[in-house]
């Protein structure tokens, strides 16, 4: 089972004073705050999501204490009984508690698994782990994913009954793409059902498949900008340039002034390191639209790996000035918070610079570090001022 997924990791410090539950192994009466969530959506209904949660979890060994809302364990204070764990036996396990709902997304369900410490034991890992392992932090991802695999190990496996409007909010995977697939071919004429499909392919690494459902999209609703773009895009994050670089290059010819489709062309020839190439296509793409701030952000990128640092300078202070000012609608956006700290370093504003990039990594880990070339020169920040928190998120007026 290949399956990619998003995950929320929380730490949380409970305030001096305030009430703590005392599990019956915590050493001093410490209670953990250290807790891991992952939510995702199943391509079943409640029930069945439902039953098969209470099935995997007690077969885990938990019991549950309360069912009445989201499904809560009592702390479990025995290991898990994986293979991972099979040098830590002789140590204290910290005791774990899970919470679990599930709730209706259409037809299908949507599933949220907390894992929570229950005592903070002051270990450290056994002998032959390197020294930076963090006690806390290994057995509670370890814990929460032998949680989440014995959920959804078993969901994968049963056919999927029902369909919903899109297979879009699945977890990027073989799974999605076997559920997309189906419903593409339980509806041929759909533009939508065949789209999904080809951005599922595209997304986790099946670019060759990708080719043929997007040459039989092409042929269904004709060649379309927003369709090059989203294809395009699945194609970059999944580090696939060359095959990015053909579809930008046909999409450039069929809309030559379109500044996006430049500038996602300057960025595929950037992740292939042809930087005279790539700073032309940044070029173009301000000539058609100079408030473009993510393109003159890469055009920054690219003029210092040539060398050019008055040129880099000047792009970051247009897209920092652009950047300001449109935040508060790209709050979201990794790519925005991916600029500023970019351009801080430019300016060596070391400590805005991590700050910056702490944000984007909080909102997606993965595609914050998934420009080497840009996050080359925030590192340099980070030697001078260390970690940082995540820069606030700025007010909507």
């Amino acid at each position: 089972m290949n399956t990619r997924r998003s995950l929320l990791i929380v730490i949380c410090v409970t305030a001096p004073g305030a009430a703590i539950a005392q599990g019956p192994a915590c050493p001093g009466g410490r209670a953990s705050t250290a807790t891991r969530q992952d939510t995702w959506v199943e391509p079943h209904a409640r029930e069945v999501v439902a039953k098969q949660v209470f099935k995997s979890i007690t077969g885990l060994g938990y019991a549950f204490s309360d069912t009445t809302g989201p499904y809560v364990t009592a702390p479990k204070f025995s290991w898990p009984t994986n293979s991972t764990f099979g040098l830590w036996r002789s140590l204290v396990y910290p005791g774990a508690t899970l919470t679990i709902a599930v709730d209706t997304a259409g037809p299908w369900s949507r599933v949220r698994l907390e894992t929570r410490l229950a005592c903070d034991t002051d270990q450290r890992p056994p002998p032959g782990f390197p020294p930076d392992v963090d006690f806390q932090t290994f057995v509670l991802a370890q814990t929460h994913d032998a949680a989440w695999s014995a959920i959804v190990s078993p969901l994968h496996r049963l056919k999927v009954r029902t369909f919903a409007e899109s297979c879009a909010p699945l977890p990027e995977g073989d799974d999605k793409i076997a559920v997309c697939r189906q419903m593409a071919k339980a509806d041929p004429r759909s533009p939508e059902a065949l789209r999904q499909y080809v951005l599922a392919l595209a997304r986790f690494y099946h670019v060759a498949d990708a080719w043929k459902a997007f040459a039989e999209l092409v042929s269904l609703e004709g060649e379309r900008a927003s369709t090059y773009d989203e294809v395009g895009r699945a194609m970059l994050d999944a580090r696939q340039f060359e095959d990015a670089l053909k579809l930008y290059e046909r999409a450039t010819v069929l809309w030559p002034a379109d500044a996006l489709m430049a500038y996602q062309l300057g960025r595929t020839r950037l992740g292939l390191h042809q930087l005279e190439p790539a700073a032309a296509a940044f070029a173009a793409a301000i000539a058609h639209d100079s408030s473009l701030a993510d393109a003159h952000t890469y055009a920054a990128v690219t003029a210092t790996k040539l060398d050019r640092p008055d040129e880099a300078r000047q792009h970051c202070t247009t897209a920092t000035r652009y950047l300001e000012v449109s935040l508060a609608d790209r709050a979201a956006d990794v790519d925005a918070w991916l600029g500023l700290a970019y351009c801080a370093s430019v300016f060596d504003r070391d400590r805005e610079a991590v700050s910056y990039f702490a944000r984007a990594r909080a909102i997606s880990a993965s595609r914050a570090g998934g420009t080497s070339e840009l996050v080359d020169l925030i590192r340099g920040s980070y030697a001078v001022v260390g970690d940082q928190p995540p820069a606030p998120l700025p007010d909507r007026k």
